[in-house]
């Protein structure tokens, strides 16, 4: 899946550019150097990005070019301090200055404007579990409320029109030329079998995430080893099974219709817009994709939990670049085996690495343990909430918090690609951050 990877790589690092997760040395008392938007670094926009993403510890910078900015629940960064000062004080430069004004580039608004909707999604969102000395309830509210406002109406003003949000690239497709993604995925009758609910989203879990990554369209897609048939009737028997999804003692139950060896499912993540017109918008946009190939289906027991996270699963992951898709290379879409030093932030309700002080468990003899994760690692990691063999790992299905008595499993179906984003896009309306940002956008 993975083999134009590295080409692409060759010809995005050659530019200058950094990669999503790559960490540079940071100038002692200067602000991060960014050069995603223009090629000065000076520029507005790379200065505005740099204060909402780069996070700086330890003599280097990390996150420029991330898909989601490095902030967990427990951050303090944004909410007080330099930071926060910082974040403010650019962003009303950017309304004062008429900032939208300084890129016409759709690709590049649509960038801006869904990473500012991200920043000010998790400031809305919970904040907590803060490593010491904890922020007061009414410091969070001062700190949010400070740039809540002035980026509420900063994604107003970037909005493209519908049309410009139809005739932004199909980075997919671009990916798929280069040997990075199936290129068969979204094909209407080819072997991957799109799946869903009939009664809201698919991923269930994500667009409920408490941290960030919610401003997204989730897909889920499954081909088993017999083409799109035997895919089509697994579904239809999944879907139709009706016994016990439990044990006596808790566990899910064996009798579940298993999916043979050779299986494979893929989560694509799309990024959401907001047009001129103050709708939600869908885009073509893939911020992420992830494909999990189950090369053996060991049997389900309780203690398979124990012998090893996703025993049997082989995974790739690649993520969106801004500066790959700025320049055209694959459809900015890179490996995470390329992309250096990688965080869960996605699904991530912790302690902000960058704040955790000596004294938590995270450092080792007074010292912090190394910042990032590589991409091992990273899967192992990812791979705890996908532990159990073959459908007891697809949590599309079967949630993993299947253990608690209140989780139900989904009775999932094949659905069309339009209907899958159509209830993803309807269910954003519903959240209380949306209900926020309608209000100011319009200052």
């Amino acid at each position: 899946m993975l083999k134009g990877a590295a080409a692409a790589l060759v010809l995005v690092a050659t530019s200058g550019h950094v990669w999503p997760g790559e960490a540079r040395v940071a100038q002692a008392g200067a602000a991060p150097v960014v050069r995603l938007y223009d090629d000065n670094p000076s520029h507005l926009w790379n200065r505005l990005h740099a204060a909402l993403f780069v996070r700086v510890a330890d003599g280097r910078e990390y996150g420029t070019d991330r898909v989601d900015p490095l902030l967990w629940i427990g951050s303090k960064h944004l909410l007080q301090g330099a930071s926060h000062e910082r974040a403010v004080q650019l962003i009303h430069e950017f309304l004062d200055n008429h900032g939208e004004t300084r890129v016409r580039d759709p690709l590049k608004r649509a960038m801006l404007q869904r990473d500012l909707w991200t920043v000010f999604d998790w400031l809305q969102g919970t904040h907590g579990n803060f490593a010491q000395p904890r922020l007061s309830e009414e410091a969070v509210r001062r700190g949010v409320e400070d740039l809540s406002a002035a980026i509420g109406a900063a994604i107003g003003r970037l909005a493209l029109s519908p049309g410009q949000i139809d005739a932004l690239p199909d980075n997919y497709a671009a990916a798929a030329r280069a040997g990075l993604v199936p290129a068969d995925l979204f094909s209407p009758r080819g072997p991957w079998v799109s799946v869903g609910r009939d009664d809201g989203p698919v991923a269930v879990n994500h667009v409920g995430d408490l941290g960030v990554g919610r401003n997204s369209v989730f897909l889920v897609f499954i081909k088993l080893p017999g083409g799109r048939d035997a895919t089509l009737r697994y579904v239809q028997r999944l879907h139709a099974y009706s016994g016990p999804f439990r044990t006596a003692s808790g566990y899910p139950s064996p009798d579940i219709p298993q999916f043979p060896a050779g299986t494979e499912v893929a989560l694509v993540r799309r990024a959401l817009l907001i047009d001129s017109d103050g709708r939600i918008v869908a885009t073509r946009i893939v911020e992420q994709v992830q494909h999990r190939l189950y090369r053996e289906i060991p049997p389900w027991s309780p203690q398979e939990l124990d012998l090893g996270a996703g025993r049997g699963q082989e995974v790739d992951d690649v993520m969106l670049s801004r500066a790959a898709l700025f320049a055209g290379h694959a459809g900015g879409l890179v490996s995470m085996d390329a992309a250096g030093p990688l965080f869960l932030t996605f699904s991530d309700q912790g302690l902000d690495a960058f704040e955790m002080k000596a004294s938590d468990p995270s450092f080792e003899g007074g010292r912090r343990r190394t910042l990032g994760m590589n991409a091992s690692e990273a899967r192992k990691l990812c791979a705890t909430c996908h532990v159990a063999p073959g459908v007891y790992s697809f949590n599309s299905y079967l949630p993993f918090r299947l253990l608690s008595p209140e989780a139900r499993p989904s009775r999932l179906s094949e659905i069309s690609m339009a209907d899958a984003v159509r209830f993803a896009v309807q269910h954003k309306p519903q959240r209380a951050e949306w209900r926020a940002l309608q209000t100011l956008m319009r200052r």
